[in-house]
């Protein structure tokens, strides 16, 4: 078994080279082609203009595993869009609190902050399509009406049914794939922040509605 520190890469020097085969610069960010010992496949990491910046991973795991998916970055939140095709043995732990997806196709879209921990584990053969994108809680406040403290502390108090809370409907599928299929040069970097930041949008927009719904059933239960 391997274990990932994901965003840090804080690995031991004999450990780094076996994991990295190379690392290629690209205008619009990174791109890290990953040892086939490991793990088959890439992950990128694309800044964007606006403050934003996505991890777009593709790989398919080659050892048991146990991934560090969360980041420790103030200021920011992370939307986590899974879809994972899962081994024998797969699960995703949320501050602790872990679920099982063993042999599943796992489909997810849940925010964390930089308190969370989410680590995904379990044994080798996962394969793995993830867009992580980082939300500086800046910009929400500033430009997106649907976002308020209240509704995102009341969302976090939801703890691990967070995982549960969206779908990855076709329209979300569709966006994503866009940015994950994304060419490798800076004349799609606009194109790839503008469909990032209307992922961001539609998620808080159904979180709100989703919420709202949910506050609205309990005070009907209080009442009743």
């Amino acid at each position: 078994m391997f274990i990932l520190t994901y965003e840090c890469l804080n690995f031991d020097d004999d450990q780094l080279p076996e994991f990295v085969e190379s690392i290629s610069n690209h205008f619009y960010g990174k791109r890290i082609i990953l040892n086939d010992r490991i793990a088959r496949g890439d992950y990128k990491l694309i800044p964007f203009q606006n403050g934003f910046y996505a991890y777009v991973s593709n790989y398919i795991l080659q050892q048991d595993f146990s991934i560090e998916l969360s980041v420790a970055k103030e200021g920011y939140l992370a939307l986590h869009i899974n879809q994972i095709t899962a081994g024998v043995e797969c699960s995703m732990s949320l501050n602790g609190k872990a679920i099982s997806f063993d042999d599943k196709i796992i489909t997810t879209v849940f925010l964390t902050g930089s308190r969370d921990s989410f680590v995904l584990s379990g044994s080798k053969g996962a394969c793995v399509n993830r867009l992580k994108i980082m939300i500086p809680v800046s910009w929400l406040t500033k430009n997106l009406p649907a976002f308020d403290e209240d509704m995102l502390n009341n969302y976090f108090a939801l703890q691990e049914k967070r995982l549960f809370t969206d779908a990855l409907d076709a329209t979300y599928r569709s966006m994503v794939d866009r940015v994950m299929n994304t060419e490798d040069n800076d004349f799609y970097l606009p194109v790839s922040q503008e469909i990032v930041t209307v992922i961001t949008e539609r998620f808080f927009n159904r979180l709100r509605i989703k919420m709202q719904k949910n506050q609205w059933g309990n005070e009907l239960d209080k009442s009743a």
